[in-house]
């Protein structure tokens, strides 16, 4: 660009002035009269032009930042489904999440208590872990590499027994386990999913649908630890004795052995079951749509996947009821998970899930332990889905069930979920033509 010669002050400020305003900036300088104009005009493109410096700034000093980090983002996909892959860049949609990793961790290592010598009850509320070979001061790259990584030995053993099993939780016919975490008082729960949905997976039935088998191949059972009251304990064998559909490991029903809960549905899967298609994960209180499930794994045809609702660049908890110490999880923002209200692993997936497990520090938050830090150790495909319920969702109602707008519904009390089963038979929505073509899609 030819600049005017320093010498002419008037002539150069007046080229300043049209780069940052336009011609007019420059004519505003001419003459004695447009005096004040001038020097308004001068003062708002200074104002201008500071503040687009300023924002350029910003953002270099962003990209730089996320360059430092290892993170790229990407533009949002047009699909409805979507792919994360384990590597170096992270995909991650138009909601800019961002993934940042800034610490090592020293991770738990499972120092098990027996709680009682009768039932032979084991928690891992004590379970503490270090590392020392870990340096908190290498780069973020490389603390990454040494967190997510199967260690050489097993630092977490699954010692934990099945109490109660079902006499035949798959055959060669089935194609899905589901598996419901349930608590050890929630009989209600799991009576009214056996009066509904539960029952679709047994018979092989759904309401409103013209061909008898539309949910054939599942197999449904409850996961649960036990309880600290013995008479609990009780009524939960002889609720097994009746319906004979309940898994029951020797440690404690809580909330901080949920990944526990968790390792125990693919321990069972494994042993019990080796060769089925899916599992899928889920609780009681959840309705799930079996033959849109189904139709769309048929259609997906996925391997070394997990398939729910995606979560990417959420933040670590630090208080609260899913509070993680630095020690226990050192990074700001959770690798890629699923949310535990309902997800599906390929069949392929289950074996090596459980067998990493022991080589990898446990977390208690099970949903990222399981899908999100052994996911990301194994390089699974996290496959997001319109329709999977996450913790902010309301319940469906009967024509977003009937109408394939939801895989799974959350907040099903045992009463909603019964009535809403029960209109399941007699309801017609109606469906327009976008709705069809949108349907349509998301199947593909």
């Amino acid at each position: 660009m030819l600049l005017p010669p320093p010498s002419d002050n008037r002539r150069r400020q007046s080229f300043y002035l049209r780069i940052v305003c336009g011609p007019a900036g420059g004519e505003r300088h001419q003459g004695r009269r447009q005096g004040r104009r001038r020097s308004s005009a001068l003062t708002l493109c200074y104002y201008i032009a500071a503040v687009v410096l300023l924002q350029n700034t910003m953002m270099m000093y962003s990209i730089a930042r996320r360059a430092n980090s290892g993170v790229v983002d990407t533009a949002h996909e047009t699909t409805t489904d979507w792919t994360l892959k384990r590597s170096t860049t992270v995909t991650v949609t138009a909601t800019s999440h961002v993934l940042r990793n800034s610490r090592i961790e020293r991770a738990e290592q499972a120092a098990s208590a027996r709680l009682g010598a009768t039932a032979d009850i084991k928690s891992s509320t004590s379970q503490r872990s270090r590392f020392g070979e870990l340096d908190f001061e290498t780069a973020p790259a490389e603390t990454e590499r040494m967190y997510y990584r199967k260690r050489t030995i097993k630092v977490n053993p699954y010692a934990h027994q099945l109490l109660l099993v079902p006499t035949q939780l798959c055959d060669a016919n089935t194609l899905m386990v589901i598996l419901v975490h349930s608590g050890t008082n929630n009989i209600a729960q799991r009576t009214a999913i056996r009066e509904t949905w539960g029952e679709a997976a047994s018979t092989g039935r759904w309401p409103n649908e013209q061909q008898n088998g539309s949910c054939a191949g599942l197999r449904l059972a409850f996961v649960l630890g036990l309880s600290t009251d013995e008479a609990v304990n009780r009524a939960v064998r002889e609720e097994h004795a009746r319906y004979n559909d309940i898994v029951q490991g020797d440690f404690i029903d809580h909330y901080h052995n949920m990944t526990l809960k968790s390792l125990l549905d693919l321990k069972v899967v494994d042993e019990r079951c080796p060769g089925v298609r899916y599992l899928l994960k889920t609780d009681d209180d959840m309705i799930v749509n079996l033959p849109y499930l189904l139709l769309l794994l048929t259609n997906k045809n996925l391997q070394w996947s997990i398939m729910g609702p995606v979560n990417v660049g959420a933040r670590v908890h630090r208080s609260g009821k899913w509070k993680l110490t630095h020690e226990e999880f050192p990074f700001v923002f959770y690798p890629p998970y699923e949310s535990g209200s309902a997800y599906v692993f390929t069949g392929d997936l289950i074996h090596e899930l459980y067998v990493t497990s022991e080589f990898v520090p446990h977390i208690f938050v099970d949903d990222v332990y399981v899908t999100g830090v052994l996911g990301r150790i194994l390089g699974v495909n996290h496959i997001m889905h319109r329709g999977f319920a996450s913790w902010h969702s309301r319940p469906p109602s009967v024509c977003d069930i009937l109408l394939n707008r939801i895989v799974a519904g959350t907040k099903m009390t045992p009463n909603l979920l019964v009535n809403t089963w029960k209109q399941l038979y007699t309801t017609t929505c109606p469906v327009s033509i976008c709705i069809t073509l949108l349907f349509a899609l998301s199947i593909v």
